[in-house]
């Protein structure tokens, strides 16, 4: 009923006229309705939802003293005493006129833009009588924290709330005034702190300002600034003034800005021991309030190669290429190397895509001593006449950067003078192929064209749904069931057993499956307990409550895994904490319908990595609403023991560890990349990602395996006739234990087993120079004998 009326009311009003300075303060500004030629209107907010967090403090069963949240719906309402509240089912802080207008720095934005809670505020017993214009004795306080959805700005202060009672004391938290649901509180705005930079991403040696404006609704008021520094849990005070005493300690902020309101602190060159959050807080009695801003530095790689623009080898030539990111923090860098064509590159349509680089290796990170980081990526280029003149490109990407940073050379491979008579022999082959392609060309063209084929889509999977039954003993049921794609009222196509229906939602499995037979899919289906874990699951058109059911598809032959779940919409709350005592009972042909609400796919469910590589273990995740507030962390199990990551909130906005690229996690991409892997990489890593009251995760198993194979001869083995070499190929570094080595002579008829690592070289045989002599010899001697006998003839005639 209120979230209708929300869409049917206006959240902005406009008022026209111009904004004077008020003659009382130097910091508020209020509007004088005149109408002018030329003056524009300016959009303002004129209520906004908001969570009220209020507190139930009780003592438990031993005595000690908890806290009980409790999440109500409220709204601000900016008005005057008297008006009707625009949505009489909630809670309502009108805010009447003061000399505070909090809509001051709300101008321009869109009340959607902006997400807002309250809270109570204790004073702890503090009584302080609160100079503002037509206070009473009392007053009861409460804080407010206005932000917005793109990370502009972040607005937090007070509401008073005048009362005629006095709080309990100083632990007057005990016994707070109770709020019917449908109250209306008539309130004034207090106290304002407004921040611009609530994130702030610096490079080393810049200069960075972190605003902080603050503003209270009287004249003249008393007030205590502080900010703090924390790093790792500790807190240091980096600056205090007190307008009291018109005392001072430390620096970074200008004494004569304090008196308008602005507490900014300058940091005049920042360093890696800036990082942290600082904290910008204000202090006027009874009332502290307080702002974080974190400050992140990133610092740009500087890229370089080891080679020129070009580098020219001769064909069988080697050459280590090095591509070095220096300089660069915070630790996240990926470097790839990619070989391209430029004479396609360049195309519109149908260029190809550069071709990455598969052998590139990676040295360990190095630490400078500035506290940055370096970070190599290698490789060794063979030289072959195929890759003379294409581009090689290293591409370092790292979150300083807005676009990777490219550095590229040309190759060129030259020939051996000897190898001419190959080259013509090579293009005169390489015509015969031509010709004959042109000639098989001309009868393929006769052919008819292929008719264009849909994308297959699968229209329903048979299941297995694993059920339980909770007694003393868990029994666990098997039962038959499948997964059907469809809308509300459409057919069983089996109807002896349970029907998942699944509709139409903005999260589509089907889309995960394109090109795949359900013949190649493993379907397993459960039952999924939220641990009396209740959240309203924020879909257009969502019921108060849901049945979770987690599905798993596998691939056969291993391709991918896909998890995920299953909301079946329901008006009865689940039983309890333990909810999986009391299953709601499904009949053996009875019809669920359901939508996905969320998904979990990887593309490498079983990795297989040699020493040295790099690897990039696939984890991609949707929700079937916009901007759903996540929990990703990355886990390595071990023999049995479980070690963290990586972990990231999308609450906090905070990271802990490395491996994922942040900019990713908007788009479901929580891939986390290994640089180096090593023997003690090896292991099943687990990629979880949670939204209230789900928490999905998935195994990806990691096996090392690699060797290094050398012969002790050459590419070419030059040997006399009738001569005899050792020849040895040594298989060396290999990890697991099982290895196979087999020699093979180049025959057309024999066929060398695909998948293994292969050393060849080439074996020439000449003849022995001396039996050319040998040959000679015999000519002459050849030769001499009939000589002999025509002059031995001869003489006897004489």
């Amino acid at each position: 009923m209120s979230t209708v009326l929300y869409q049917a009311l206006p959240l902005v009003t406009s008022t026209c006229g111009d904004m004077k300075r008020d003659p009382q303060s130097s910091d508020i500004f209020t509007a004088t309705p005149q109408e002018e030629p030329g003056v524009q209107c300016v959009h303002q907010v004129s209520w906004l939802p908001c969570q009220f967090t209020d507190e139930h403090v009780f003592k438990n069963e031993e005595g000690h003293i908890e806290t009980q949240l409790i999440h109500r719906e409220a709204l601000l309402q900016f008005g005057q005493i008297g008006d009707a509240a625009v949505n009489p089912h909630g809670i309502t802080f009108l805010i009447t006129v003061s000399k505070l207008d909090l809509r001051r720095y709300l101008e321009g934005v869109e009340a959607e833009q902006l997400e807002c809670e309250l809270r109570r505020y204790s004073t702890a017993g503090i009584h302080v009588r609160w100079p503002g214009l037509g206070a009473r004795e009392y007053n009861h306080w409460f804080t407010f924290t206005l932000k917005h959805t793109n990370g502009l700005f972040r607005i937090t202060g007070f509401l008073r709330h005048p009362s005629d009672t006095a709080a309990p004391g100083q632990q007057d938290y005990n016994s707070w005034t109770p709020i019917g649901d449908r109250e209306m509180l008539v309130t004034t705005t207090a106290m304002v702190m407004k921040t611009l930079t609530p994130s702030v991403r610096a490079g080393l040696g810049s200069k960075q300002k972190l605003h902080c404006q603050f503003a209270v609704d009287h004249h003249g008021p008393n007030f205590d600034v502080e900010w703090l520094l924390q790093q790792r849990g500790e807190r240091t005070s980096l600056f205090s003034h007190s307008s009291r005493s018109v005392q001072s300690k430390g620096s970074g902020v200008l004494h004569r800005s304090l008196a308008d309101g602005d507490a900014s602190y300058t940091l005049p060159f920042t360093k890696l021991s800036s990082e942290g959050t600082y904290i910008c807080s204000v202090s006027v009695l009874p009332l502290l309030v307080s702002m974080d801003i974190v400050l992140q530095i990133e610092e740009a790689p500087r890229v370089s190669l080891n080679v020129g623009p070009t580098l020219t080898l001769l064909e069988g030539g080697e050459q280590r290429v090095t591509c070095e990111a220096d300089s660069y923090y915070p630790l996240d860098v990926e470097i790839e190397w990619y070989m391209q064509d430029p004479a396609v590159a360049g195309q519109r349509v149908g260029a190809p895509l550069p071709e990455k680089l598969q052998n590139v290796l990676l040295s360990s990170h190095k630490h400078n001593n500035d506290k940055t980081y370096s970070l190599t990526a290698f490789f060794y280029l063979w030289a072959a006449l195929k890759h003379s003149g294409r581009e090689f490109t290293c591409r370092v990407s790292h979150k300083s950067l807005r676009v990777p940073i490219k550095k590229s050379f040309t190759l060129t491979v030259e020939e051996p003078t000897g190898w001419m008579l190959y080259i013509v022999i090579s293009l005169l082959l390489t015509l015969c192929v031509l010709l004959c392609y042109l000639h098989l060309g001309e009868n393929v063209s006769l052919l008819p064209l292929p008719s264009v084929q849909c994308v297959h889509q699968v229209s329903w999977l048979p299941c297995q749904f694993t059920d339980e039954h909770m007694f003393k003993n868990e029994e666990v049921i098997h039962r038959e069931a499948k997964l059907q794609f469809g809308l509300k009222g459409d057919a069983d196509v089996n109807p002896h057993g349970i029907t998942f229906l699944i509709t139409v939602s903005k999260l589509d499995l089907r889309r995960y499956l394109e090109g795949v037979e359900a013949e190649q899919l493993e379907c397993e289906l459960r039952r999924y307990s939220t641990a009396g874990i209740h959240v309203r699951w924020p879909v257009l058109g969502a019921r108060e409550y849901n049945h979770w059911f987690t599905f798993t598809l596998k691939h056969t032959n291993g391709l991918f895994r896909i998890t995920g779940f299953l909301r079946h919409p329901s008006d009865t709350a689940a039983p309890g904490q333990q909810d999986y005592n009391s299953w709601t009972p499904i009949g053996d042909r009875e019809m669920l319908v359901t939508t996905t609400a969320m998904v979990m796919k990887t593309l490498t469910p079983s990795v297989r990595a040699g020493l040295g590589s790099k690897q990039k273990l696939h984890c991609q995740f949707a929700v079937d609403h916009h901007g759903p507030k996540f929990d990703v962390e990355w886990l390595l199990l071990q023999r049995g023991e479980r070690t963290s990551l990586f972990s990231h909130s999308s609450r906090s906005v905070q990271s802990k560890g490395s491996g994922v690229l942040h900019r990713s996690l908007a788009d479901g991409d929580a891939s986390y990349t290994l640089p180096f892997t090593k023997l003690s990489s090896e292991g099943t890593y687990i990629c979880s990602v949670s939204v209230l009251p789900l928490l999905v995760s998935m195994d990806i198993v990691l096996q090392i395996e690699g060797s290094q194979v050398s012969l002790n001869v050459g590419p070419t083995l030059t040997l006399l006739e009738g001569g005899e070499q050792r020849v040895t190929c040594e298989a060396d570094s290999y990890y697991p234990l099982d290895v196979e080595i087999e020699w093979y002579m180049q025959d057309p008829a024999v066929a060398v087993p695909e998948g293994a690592i292969k050393k060849s070289f080439t074996l020439t045989v000449e003849e022995p120079t001396g039996w050319m002599l040998y040959i000679v010899i015999s000519l002459l001697l050849t030769l001499c004998v009939p000589c002999y006998l025509y002059l031995a003839r001869r003489k006897a005639r004489q």
